[in-house]
């Protein structure tokens, strides 16, 4: 551990805004925010075992949503790479997703590399930046393009970490700046990244990853007795540059109630049996030999360089934390030199004691940009949170058409908190949001038909936004179509195979596939053909599969999900080629995406290889992993269709020839987007919105503050402005979702403004602009 020289930091002074009086809109709630599956993107890597099987588990134990799952290989050959692919992936998958709202955590399972090559992207005078955590590489997905413009300090300031004692609540969406949101043209978004551990050499094995997560999940909203230790050693290196705040820390833990101690000068509170977090600074933890008992849901780490950096033997590992117990620790992946701002504060445990996740705990504890830092665990454990409990005693219990009434109720145990408002989920996305006291009526029309994933989340109006949450399901029956799938058999292992077969009903059927976790498996164009997979393909653990009836119209029909068991057993695999399918994708025209090559094998690790045997002409392939997926960019003027072939290949031979048909799309009905044209004094100025529901009411609004989030009750939506004032009047959607608006600009002061267009239960992009 080297000691560090100080660099002075500069910040930007605040713009101040005038206000104007609230015209259009009801009074102000808070961002979204929560910390649930429903917030989680997690990566899977679909090349490796361990990967798939505890990706498998940790989203069923946390129900997180299908779509909400990405199979990607998050290891890149250096950090440019990784910007250029996996963050491209990251953010187009987002957007075709339509999760960009509320995606706040990214978690990347175990069975992928713990860091990503960054030689030369950041400065620091004490010692070389050569590496990134991969947790933490994703947390900068933002900022990503400023970090590989090189010229950075190690010592960048975390935009989120937290100056005061306050919980607040993590939003990706939200631009922080000393800890709060700002509209300051320097604050920053992040994402919460986190890997739920490594099972690499010195890392944990599968197994205790899976303890780990099970006892993460069984404490969350118990408030368990124990105590926070933070504890004083002599190795000044690793212990003076955070033990000056622990007696205050302990102060604050112990004035709301909970149980802390700052003690002097031992490595460990030797004996201790009731560890509920602790603090230390030693290159050498004798965890095992302390007699220490670490309690569900504890965080737990020791300030030292190698932590993290599990190719070097010298020094305890992270990894050592969670084998005895722990919830969640943090390392290094680097010598990162002891600048305080690189390891957790000890207000971590302050703000994990007031109800924050552990994943926003520990971010919000991190002064500066966390580029070596690794944080391993599972960062939706929340011991000390009020979860609230939530009905919808209205739920339909059969088939619905039309337009529906779902009525949330939710009650919550916090002793001054009340629950603000409602967001209701269909199939991960979030389609509906009401403030409490009100009900969702929901146009089914604007759902395909067949089966759907429903689920409504309640947030209370605390600093630490409590989300509770209420799942069912929700089938629709306005077309009279319908579809079920069925599997040859419910388990078995990574050799065997699975034939899968559906049924639709309804005329017009393109296409059948299977799909797990948003991915497609396979798919046919006559039902009477099942689509095969093998264990190895789908992972082990419990799976969940569904069938999707694509028709002549461009819908889709889901079937009800369909679980399946494959254990994590090699079996006997036959000598056999792989095999590849063809399919059908829809993709936005202005954003990546991650295609899958589906296909399926039945062993692991028997050389299997992915080639594009001839690729699109209206997209360009962006990705060099050699995985079964590419990520691909649309040229701007893609449309219409294209194609693409690709192949596996193994020393068993090559599979067929798989043909990916792409049909391009500008944008996603009811998804707005706002244009705005510049904006001068005295001028007239022009406002288009396109990708509208058609032959709709659509409204224009603007606010002079800055963003927020207002309700509308007439609309049904929630405005991202601050005291937002309707501009012009309403006008009606053209049959392609176009709508343009040319408007007289004040003659005013320069500046700025910030413009959002809505029509019932849908809401476009802020447009932040200057007014000269």
């Amino acid at each position: 551990m080297r000691a560090l020289k100080s660099r002075p930091v500069r910040y930007l002074p605040v713009i101040a805004a005038a206000g104007l009086p609230v015209i259009f809109g009801q009074a102000v709630r808070p961002a979204f925010a929560g910390g649930g599956g429903e917030n989680v993107l997690l990566i899977i890597n679909p090349m490796n075992r361990e990967s798939l099987l505890i990706g498998n588990y940790y989203a069923a134990a946390r129900g997180i949503p299908e779509r909400n799952v990405l199979y990607l290989v998050p290891a890149s050959a250096n950090y440019m790479q990784f910007v250029t692919e996996n963050t491209a992936a990251t953010f187009g998958s987002l957007a075709n997703r339509e999760l960009g709202d509320h995606i706040d955590f990214v978690v990347v399972t175990p069975g992928n590399e713990f860091f990503i090559s960054a030689p030369g992207v950041v400065n620091d005078s004490c010692s070389p930046v050569t590496k990134f955590s991969t947790g933490s590489a994703f947390t900068m997905s933002f900022i990503a393009d400023s970090i590989r413009q090189g010229g950075q300090q190690s010592t960048r300031p975390n935009r989120y970490f937290g100056t005061s004692n306050t919980p607040l609540a993590f939003d990706s969406n939200t631009r922080w700046f000393g800890g709060v949101p700002s509209d300051r043209s320097d604050a920053e978004q992040y994402f919460v990244g986190v890997m739920l551990g490594y099972t690499g050499e010195r890392g944990n094995t599968v197994a205790q990853v899976l303890d780990m997560i099970d006892r993460s999940v069984a404490v969350d909203g118990t408030f368990p007795g124990g105590t926070f230790y933070f504890m004083q050693t002599n190795d000044d290196l690793r212990s003076s540059p955070r033990h000056g705040w622990y007696p205050i820390v302990r102060d604050a833990i112990r004035a709301l109630g909970g149980q802390a101690e700052h003690l002097c000068c031992n490595v460990l509170p030797n004996g201790a049996q009731d560890v509920l977090g602790l603090m230390t600074g030693a290159a050498t933890v004798d965890i095992e030999g302390s007699g220490i008992n670490i309690l569900p849901g504890a965080f737990c780490d020791h300030l030292t360089s190698f932590a993290g950096t599990f190719d070097n033997g010298s020094q305890t590992k992270m990894s050592r934390w969670i084998a005895n117990g722990a919830s969640g620790t943090a390392g290094t992946v680097e010598e990162p030199c002891n600048y305080p701002g690189k390891f957790p504060h000890a207000r971590m445990h302050l703000y994990y004691f007031q109800g924050l996740t552990l994943g926003e705990s520990v971010l919000r504890s991190l002064g500066q940009i966390p580029f070596q830092v690794l944080v391993m665990g599972d960062p939706l454990t929340q011991p000390f949170t009020h979860i609230p409990q939530v009905s919808v005693v209205d739920a339909p219990t059969g088939p619905v058409s039309g337009i529906i009434r779902l009525t949330p109720d939710a009650q919550t145990s916090h002793p001054t908190a009340l629950i603000s408002h409602y967001d209701l989920l269909i199939d991960g996305a979030t389609t509906l949001t009401v403030q409490r006291g009100r009900v969702f009526s929901l146009d089914t029309t604007r759902l395909s038909d067949g089966w759907h994933d429903l689920r409504v989340l309640a947030y209370d109006d605390s600093d630490v936004r409590s989300t509770g949450r209420w799942r069912g399901s929700l089938v629709v029956n306005n077309l009279g179509r319908s579809a079920t799938i069925q599997s040859s058999r419910q388990g078995g292992n990574y050799a065997d195979r699975f034939d899968l077969t559906m049924s639709p009903t309804g005329g017009g059927v393109v296409e059948y596939r299977v799909i797990q976790n948003g991915r497609v498996l396979g798919a046919v164009t006559d039902p009477a053909n099942p689509v095969r997979t093998f264990g190895a393909t789908l992972g082990a653990g419990d799976i969940i599969v569904q069938g999707e009836a694509l028709y002549a119209d461009g819908s889709l029909v889901r079937s009800e999900p369909l679980a399946l068991s494959v254990d994590d057993d090699a079996g006997s695999p036959a000598t056999i080629q792989p095999y590849a399918y063809s399919f059908t994708r829809t993709v936005l025209t202005d954003e990546p995406f991650l295609l899958e090559l589906p296909g399926t094998f039945n062993q692991f690790d028997a050389g299997v290889g992915y080639e594009i045997r001839t690729p699109p002409s209206q997209s360009t392939i962006i990705s060099t992993t050699a995985g079964p997926y590419r990520v691909l960019r649309p040229d701007p003027n893609a449309t219409g269709t294209d194609q693409l072939t690709f192949q596996w290949t193994s020393p068993n031979g090559n599979s067929n020839i798989g043909t990916i048909t792409l049909v391009y799309r500008r944008c996603i009905p009811g998804r707005l987007r706002l244009a705005v044209g510049p904006l001068r004094r005295g001028q007239q100025g022009v406002f288009d919105v396109s990708c509208a529901y058609p032959n709709e009411m659509t409204y224009l609004a603007y606010s002079l503050q800055g963003t927020g989030n207002v309700f509308v009750p007439q609309l049904n939506v929630t405005l991202n402005l601050r005291n937002p004032v309707q501009a012009g009047n309403p006008k009606r959607s053209d049959a392609d979702g176009n709508v343009r608006w040319t408007l007289p600009i004040p003659n005013i002061n320069p500046r700025p403004v910030w413009i959002q267009a809505a029509q019932r239960s849908a809401v476009s992009n802020v447009v932040e602009t200057m007014v000269n």
